[in-house]
């Protein structure tokens, strides 16, 4: 069975909930920028709104190895850009037409409507958070009018840690089913509102979770300025699944 055919069959539609995700990215960031800078401090609050984790302490000991320890050989690549080839990879297979916004911030919607380019303008780097470390990528993302906040991260959870599990009952918006070497796949939708002036817009948040049974957890998230979806819950899944996108 594909994929695909795995996805259609579990993946219903699920009305959103509402959280108001830029109050969240605007106290939290206002709360962590001058300890963590804005990659952090974005980092953290899509975690927090998804419920995943807080990041404590970017490339602190007992984390991953930074993300510029040494320089790699001819026939060498480091983690950080082994990593960043098969992601890019997997986006490319998945959603071919996706883009990148240059020079846009994270936190700032007025700057997501820049120039695209093929090549994001991301690298891979360490994060820890209180219940896993791992490496993560951030960026914005375009598809045709769609732009949106985009994250993947890859970790594995600390001791006596545990993933975010199955959707539990009243969770309407989640979804889970078994990927084809038995992984958990948890997808969730939220609904979001933003300023735009007088006017209130409504935005959205997907959010799609891998836990593999090595214990490796990989997240796609994305965050969009209107209120449409960047990916589809399948393209986001395959992404997640593939195993190329895996710690070292």
């Amino acid at each position: 069975m594909t994929y695909r055919q795995i996805f259609d069959e579990a993946i219903g539609d699920a009305p959103p909930t509402t959280v108001d995700v830029d109050a969240l990215v605007a106290r939290e960031g206002r709360r962590r920028r001058r300890r963590l800078g804005a990659y952090g401090s974005a980092t953290a609050v899509l975690a927090l709104a998804l419920g995943v984790g807080v990041v404590v302490q970017p490339g602190a000991s007992g984390g991953p190895a930074p993300a510029h320890s040494a320089a790699p050989s001819a026939t060498a690549r480091s983690e950080p850009e082994r990593l960043q080839a098969a992601i890019l990879t997997a986006f490319n297979r998945e959603a071919p037409d996706l883009r990148w916004v240059q020079g846009a911030s994270t936190g700032d919607h007025k700057t997501w409507d820049g120039p695209v380019t093929d090549a994001p303008p991301w690298s891979v780097r360490p994060f820890e958070w209180e219940s896993m470390t791992g490496w993560s990528a951030v960026g914005v993302a375009a598809r045709g009018e769609v732009r949106s906040y985009l994250t993947i991260n890859v970790g594995r959870m600390r001791p006596g840690h545990t993933g975010r599990g199955d959707c539990t009952p009243g969770q309407d918006t989640c979804r889970s089913f078994t990927g084809p070497a038995g992984e958990l796949v948890v997808a969730n939708d939220a609904e979001g509102r933003r300023l735009v002036g007088p006017v209130t817009e409504r935005t959205v948040l997907r959010s799609v979770t891998v836990e593999r049974a090595d214990g490796t957890n990989v997240s796609v998230q994305t965050h969009s300025s209107t209120d449409r979806h960047l990916m589809t819950v399948e393209e986001m899944a395959a992404v997640a699944l593939d195993p190329e996108i895996r710690l070292g």
